[in-house]
């Protein structure tokens, strides 16, 4: 089976799409730690776009001081 990308017809990324990353694609140490600090869904898995988006988005917030 051909797997598909959700920006097509398909909505949700699963198995089914060459973007998801499961669960079982990470060791149990690295999905804990996503999980810990919210980017990663160790039950259903996750897109790579949106990890990778969660992900920096973390880094920013981490090591960006404002100015108040």
């Amino acid at each position: 089976m051909t797997k598909t990308c959700p920006f097509g017809t398909q909505r949700e990324c699963n198995e089914n799409c060459p973007l998801y990353v499961s669960p079982k694609d990470l060791n149990e140490f690295v999905a804990a730690r996503l999980c810990s600090i919210g980017v990663f869904d160790k039950v259903n898995g996750e897109c790579s776009l949106r990890l990778l988006a969660l992900s920096q988005g973390r880094t920013i917030f981490e090591n960006t001081t404002t100015r108040g």
